[in-house]
């Protein structure tokens, strides 16, 4: 047997009335906290801290410095997530291009056949190699240490070398990369 019309009618206002009441509640929480944090500092000066702030350096989280101060899992957890990460973008944007292309003012001409052919070159300039996960490691952390000079360079601009090239080792990427001092004067 179905409930009726009325019911069901009874059951929707029912629903909404609870997850009004939900979101109230909510929204109060969140009042009381936000109020409660602003309260919680007045009246009272921040404590002195005892730590000279002058002398603190921030590493870079791309740095060459970062990059050595992790282990070996953390280094290939960046890796992966920052290839297949990159790789989804590419992808996210190639289909975009695909679907918005036709719509474009002054663009005509595009039917599904030429769309798809365009969607499938899209990638291809970005596409990574089939070097292993585990090269990157080893190659850039060797960069890194065998070439202190070139710490400048950041870890995403290293992974941008390597990932078109499965063969390319520390020293080829020392030789391609010139790095250039600008004065603080100019």
């Amino acid at each position: 047997m179905h409930p009726s019309r009325d019911d069901q009618e009874a059951c929707e206002t029912q629903r909404a009335r609870l997850i009004s009441y939900t979101s109230w509640l909510l929204l109060v929480a969140l009042s009381v906290t936000a109020y409660g944090a602003g309260c919680s500092r007045k009246g009272k000066s921040e404590p002195k801290s005892t730590v000279d702030t002058t002398k603190i350096e921030v590493t870079p989280p791309f740095s060459a410095e970062m990059w050595l101060r992790l282990d070996r899992s953390s280094r290939m957890a960046f890796i992966v997530a920052y290839l297949l990460g990159r790789w989804d973008g590419v992808s996210a944007g190639c289909s975009d291009a695909k679907l918005e292309v036709g719509s474009l003012p002054g663009v005509s001409g595009f039917t599904p056949d030429v769309a798809d052919e365009m969607w499938i070159n899209c990638g291809k300039k970005y596409k990574p190699s089939n070097r292993p996960f585990e090269s990157y490691e080893s190659v850039i952390t060797d960069f890194y240490n065998r070439y202190p000079e070139d710490r400048s360079v950041e870890v995403p601009d290293l992974l941008q070398l390597l990932a078109p090239d499965p063969e390319l080792t520390s020293d080829e990427m020392h030789k391609r990369i010139k790095i250039t001092q600008k004065s603080i004067n100019n």
